[in-house]
């Protein structure tokens, strides 16, 4: 691993700490993991146990404790990580005590800023509260229950307050008028992060995914961002993001129990 990446994996691991704090998450090392609680926000990504970069190999007498620990809480106890910053054999253990591997997903950093030409009829920007009846609609409709944004009125309403609290900013891309599509960005510590990208099933295959991704690492680049993060889960996300800049530099993978 080049020095570059392995100092910007540092700096993406710490980003993620900060980033549930910010959430309003509990964050407790159970060294080498990083466990993250949230009562107010009672989902697995905001509820989960990560490891800390570079660390020594974790003991089955220790992933048995943090599973019990999120047990206690009344949480399915879950394991997100970084492969290339965990200890080597960690997904194995994991699977000897009894977790499978539920999600995998890239990690992205911008090589170099890509800002594709904006059409006509297409206007980039901050969204505010008229729009969140629709953005709301367009991430249920992209991410349903597995995604940022819960069928349940009061999650929902709570991890919008959070977000907000938290400085995330949402953008949105209009098309005549109309929000077609609504992403997430958060920048802390020189790390922009993108989250959450959505287009409404009526303007998908436009290129607005690209374009309002390439906007948003614009305004986290001007927001103070070094450099600029997403993950991926699919290929063809990845191949919108590869032609504005992005390239793959890590997996995170995730195992529940």
């Amino acid at each position: 691993m080049d020095a570059l990446l392995h100092k910007r994996l540092d700096f993406y691991e710490t980003y993620l700490v900060e980033y549930h704090r910010a959430m309003g998450c509990v964050v407790t090392v159970l060294h080498p993991f990083v466990l993250f609680r949230n009562d107010e926000i009672d989902v697995p990504w905001y509820n989960y146990a990560g490891i800390v970069p570079w660390s020594d190999m974790p003991g089955r007498a220790r992933i048995c404790e943090v599973m019990a620990y999120y047990r206690a809480q009344g949480c399915a106890p879950f394991f997100r990580f970084t492969i290339e910053t965990a200890p080597e054999g960690c997904a194995a253990a994991l699977q000897a005590a009894g977790c499978m591997l539920a999600c995998e997903r890239h990690v992205m950093f911008q090589r170099e800023p890509i800002g594709p030409p904006v059409p006509a009829g297409v206007r980039l920007g901050e969204t505010g509260p008229h729009d969140l009846q629709a953005a709301g609609r367009i991430l249920r409709i992209s991410f349903g229950s597995d995604g940022p944004v819960s069928h349940e009125p009061e999650l929902h309403g709570r991890l919008v307050a959070r977000m907000r609290a938290a400085r995330v900013r949402q953008l949105g891309a209009w098309l005549d008028g109309q929000l077609a599509a609504v992403v997430h960005m958060h920048t802390l510590g020189g790390v922009g992060r993108i989250t959450g990208m959505a287009t409404a099933p009526a303007f998908r295959g436009r290129g607005l995914a690209g374009l309002l991704t390439a906007y948003a690492a614009r305004c986290a680049r001007d927001d103070g961002a070094v450099f600029v993060a997403l993950e991926v889960a699919t290929p063809e996300a990845e191949r919108v993001y590869a032609r504005i800049g992005f390239s793959r530099a890590a997996e995170r993978v995730g195992y529940s129990a």
